[in-house]
């Protein structure tokens, strides 16, 4: 059964104590993720899809749906490995939580610091220069992680507006 998510202007505050235990996941089995993905039907080509993600054995999912409740956003999704996920995608849900999280966070700083700089261009609705400044915001996010399968990056991205006319060489 779905849990009915409550409006974040509702919601308590998380205290210190949560939000560090959280953070500390995050760190330890997380993700912060900004992905160039090709998209016919938006300006430029392209778009960049804001994600935090946190992993767990899928034996263990019950401590997912608790951080869910918690920062109350998100959805788990599981995995054929036996890994379960619990996904905070789009620029307001993430900044929502990067920043409720944000003093906490101590390996994966940068590439907070990195995300929230980028979801601020993003959400003035960029102009070319702005939006490959966002792609190169998420080439260096791809960079600080761990592990990065990366299929498009910002130079890509800038060659095709190039091409294109709507950027200049």
């Amino acid at each position: 059964m779905a849990k009915r998510v409550i409006p974040w202007e509702d919601c308590k505050p998380m205290d210190v104590s949560t939000k560090a235990y959280i953070a500390g996941f995050l760190d330890g089995d997380g993700s912060v993720m900004l992905q160039i993905k090709p998209r016919v039907d938006v300006r430029y080509g392209f778009r960049l899809q804001a994600t935090i993600c946190f992993y767990q054995d899928s034996g263990h999912e019950e401590v997912l749906r608790w951080r869910r409740d918690q920062l109350n956003v998100g959805y788990v999704s599981h995995r054929k490995d036996g890994i379960s996920e619990l996904r905070v995608n789009g620029y307001v849900a993430v900044k929502k939580v990067l920043l409720e999280l944000r003093e906490h966070v101590r390996f994966k700083r940068q590439q907070v610091e990195l995300m929230l700089v980028a979801i601020e261009i993003l959400q003035r609705k960029p102009i070319a220069e702005q939006f490959i400044a966002a792609c190169k915001l998420a080439d260096q996010i791809s960079q600080a992680n761990y592990k990065s399968r990366r299929k498009h990056s910002a130079q890509m991205v800038e060659e095709k507006l190039v091409r294109q006319g709507l950027l200049s060489p």
